[in-house]
């Protein structure tokens, strides 16, 4: 009796590493599937859509504060350059809640996706993900998207089970000239 326990408390953290693991890679390949197949489904299940927008509009905020302050066509004009670049926040505001969404991203992906660009969801992709996760912490993950030599960390937060995308991290350049 005494071995049966020993092997159960040996056995029973592992089991719950490895179910830990496994959650996280069924939702990264569930997001992968979501946007290889074009699928607006399991895009909208594994996105944290109110705090990814948040964070969006937030970024957008901070590069146009930024930019403006640097600039001295809006220093000369003052209140009036606040002002504009209040406006223009607010038109980036409008256009994150427009098309951030299961159905903008679709929309996004039919345009610009090119398939050979991403590996076709299988089994090898799933166990692939071992690869790519970087946790920071017990209910986080990231993965890095590199594209033309920009890297864009996209953060995962478990939900129960699941683990949904709630942060992209944009390069701090991305809106500059």
């Amino acid at each position: 009796m005494r071995k049966k326990h020993k092997l159960a408390l040996t056995i029973s953290p592992l089991l719950i590493l490895f179910l830990y693991i496994s959650t996280a890679l069924y939702s990264l390949h569930q997001f992968h599937k979501g946007i290889y197949y074009n699928d607006k489904k399991l895009i909208k299940d594994y996105v944290e859509w109110d705090e990814l927008r948040e964070n969006f509009k937030n970024y957008i905020n901070i590069q146009l504060l930024k930019e403006t302050q640097k600039s001295d066509e809006f220093k000369k004009l003052g209140e009036l350059g606040l002002l504009l670049s209040g406006l223009a926040g607010k038109f980036a505001e409008t256009m994150v809640d427009t098309y951030l969404n299961p159905e903008g991203l679709s929309v996004l992906l039919e345009v610009n996706l090119k398939k050979k660009e991403i590996p076709k969801p299988s089994f090898v992709t799933l166990i692939g993900g071992l690869v790519i996760i970087k946790f920071n912490g017990i209910n986080s993950f990231y993965i890095t998207y590199e594209k033309e030599g920009q890297e864009f960390p996209v953060y995962f937060n478990r939900k129960s089970l699941s683990w949904k995308i709630t942060q992209i991290d944009l390069p701090q350049n991305l809106l500059s000239n």
